[in-house]
């Protein structure tokens, strides 16, 4: 984008000059995401349409709670119309704060393992303060069953699980393929008794290491709200400790070995959250539901077992048949 048209969309900002700027396109296929760093003070946030006014006000609100509990999050600026939305040729763009500090993914020397502890820390006081809290009618993309907006007929755990599916049909694991279906069913089933009862916040709804803010090893606040949304708190506890399934581990342990480690990490993971959140008894009751369903399908572990089959079948298939057994 040229200076000058930057300069007459940040006019409605009250902006009537900078010094330096620069673009960072993010599309990916039918979602528009640009964003410009001006003068490292503000991001102009240019989206598809499908961005509204009532959206924004509700990021402003969420983003307010997050700093109520001492994480930084981008403030929101109105424009001269007193609203956050402006229309950009055929899409929408708003302003936000722009917070000077490196994300995980940027940092030049970074303990994840202590940032990963407190964003755990931090998921579980902002679920105990905010469940129930100012919900949003647009669901995060953890969402099961209801769906989130870039989902197309069925969530994205179920899309991916199909995947699995389709790929075991095709290697001659039919058997496997019918008894992870029922598997996936069954959870579903109790899940669909209860979810709407269940606790729930509106989450950032995108946590990964280019949104996680950071500090001297510290995280220290978060960016990119995009994908903001409300969740079922056990779910959102589950799909963020599901854990990363290492290559290196799969290769150097048995089938055995290899679940039982990735089991514990979750388990610690989890504990990690639940020092600051109580479950309710309906969570206990379903909690290993949902559970069940992120290590089967959640997108990394689809993809994760896809390759691994290449690499040794049998293990593989065995790791699957330990996830059907729990």
């Amino acid at each position: 984008m040229k200076k000058d048209e930057l300069i007459n969309i940040l006019n409605n900002y009250s902006i009537s000059d900078i010094i330096d700027y620069r673009e960072i396109d993010t599309t990916n296929g039918d979602d528009y995401r640009v964003n410009i760093v001006v003068d490292k003070k503000y991001v102009l946030r240019i989206n598809n349409d499908v961005i509204t006014e009532e959206r924004l006000q509700s990021v402003s609100r969420l983003c307010e709670r997050y700093r109520s509990i001492g994480v930084l999050a981008p403030k929101l600026y109105k424009n001269k119309d007193g609203v956050y939305l402006t229309s950009y040729q055929n899409h929408v763009c708003y302003l936000s704060e722009y917070l000077d500090y490196s994300t995980e993914e940027d940092a030049t020397s970074c303990n994840h393992k202590q940032v990963e502890k407190e964003v755990l820390k931090m998921i579980g006081i902002f679920s105990k303060k905010y469940s129930n809290y100012d919900l949003s009618d647009i669901n995060s993309m953890w969402s099961l069953i209801d769906l989130a907006p870039l989902d197309i007929n069925v969530d994205e755990k179920q899309e991916n699980l199909d995947m699995l599916v389709k790929n075991l049909d095709e290697i001659g694991e039919s058997n496997l393929a019918k008894s992870i279906v029922s598997f996936n069913e069954e959870n579903r089933n109790e899940i669909k008794k209860v979810y709407k009862q269940l606790p729930r916040c509106v989450i950032q709804g995108d946590l990964n290491c280019a949104n996680i803010l950071v500090k001297d090893n510290h995280f220290i606040g978060l960016i990119d709200f995009n994908m903001a949304g409300t969740e079922v708190n056990v779910n959102y506890f589950c799909a963020e400790t599901n854990g990363y399934i290492s290559k290196k581990d799969f290769l150097a342990k048995s089938a055995f070995e290899f679940y039982s480690d990735w089991i514990l990490e979750q388990n610690c993971k989890l504990a990690i959250i639940m020092k600051e959140y109580a479950l309710n008894e309906l969570e206990k009751g379903i909690i290993e539901n949902y559970r069940n369903i992120c290590m089967i399908s959640q997108y990394p572990n689809v993809m994760a077992f896809i390759n691994f089959l290449k690499e040794d079948k049998a293990k593989t298939l065995d790791i699957i048949r330990l996830i059907l057994e729990r």
